[in-house]
């Protein structure tokens, strides 16, 4: 019957699809085998072949390193840390755009470090002999100290420590302990990051530390996190590590 008849064409047709692809696999794979061993049985090919991807993972692995590398100097360099929420330091790209604002602040004279700020008597003389000090440990390119400041919020502390690094002719950056505790993993590297980017400031960095109470604890007897542990053992020791810039 016709039915029958175009079954019979189509299995005809199947079979034949499945005859030519077979003999395409049997062929690839009697050229790929051929190459093959021509290949290995030639030495100088797969000494090069070999050297070939050597070379090429070892560009890779480099190519790597050196961009993380690039781009760590250029965050340092550049961009302002995460943990700093408020600087007088312009970058680069501030700098091109801003020239006037640049020419103006290095041409402008030390303010007062005191200027609208009201102390008593007493507290103003010691305040006044940091300012000095600080000032005079720039120009002869001293240590600098660290300086602890103790009151209630509104009493100065934070226009103070700007405009002492006005005085001395430093920039200034602010942050916050607040912001500190909850970073968690990140808090060592966020600490590191910002130290490193102020000691690349030619001009000098104060960097101040508002409501340092939030994450400077007792190690010894108050109980911490491991992650705020760390954070805080990579403040006292960059703290510590004195130098002249």
């Amino acid at each position: 019957t016709l039915f029958r008849s175009i079954r019979e064409q189509i299995r005809l047709k199947a079979a034949e699809h499945r005859q030519t692809v077979l003999e395409s696999i049997r062929t690839a794979g009697t050229v790929f085998g051929e190459g093959f061993r021509a290949f290995i049985s030639d030495w100088d090919k797969v000494t090069a072949t070999v050297a070939g991807l050597t070379l090429l993972a070892v560009g890779v692995y480099t190519a790597k390193n050196t961009t993380g590398v690039a781009g760590r100097y250029i965050e340092a360099r550049l961009g302002k840390p995460s943990l700093v929420r408020e600087t007088s330091r312009l970058t680069a790209v501030e700098a091109l755009r801003h020239p006037i604002k640049v020419s103006r602040r290095l041409l402008s004279k030390p303010q007062d470090a005191l200027e609208g700020v009201v102390l008593s008597p007493k507290l103003e003389e010691r305040v006044r002999d940091i300012a000095i000090a600080t000032r005079n440990t720039k120009k002869n390119k001293g240590l600098y100290r660290n300086i602890l400041m103790y009151g209630p919020p509104g009493t100065g502390k934070t226009l103070f420590a700007k405009k002492l690094a006005m005085h001395s002719g430093m920039d200034y950056a602010i942050m916050t302990g607040g912001d500190v505790a909850p970073m968690g993993r990140e808090g060592v590297t966020a600490m590191h990051k910002a130290f490193d980017w102020a000691n690349t400031s030619k001009r000098g960095l104060l960097l101040f530390v508002d409501e340092a109470d939030a994450f400077l604890r007792k190690r010894s007897t108050e109980k911490i996190s491991e992650d705020l542990r760390a954070t805080l053992n990579a403040f006292l020791y960059r703290v510590g590590d004195r130098k002249s810039t």
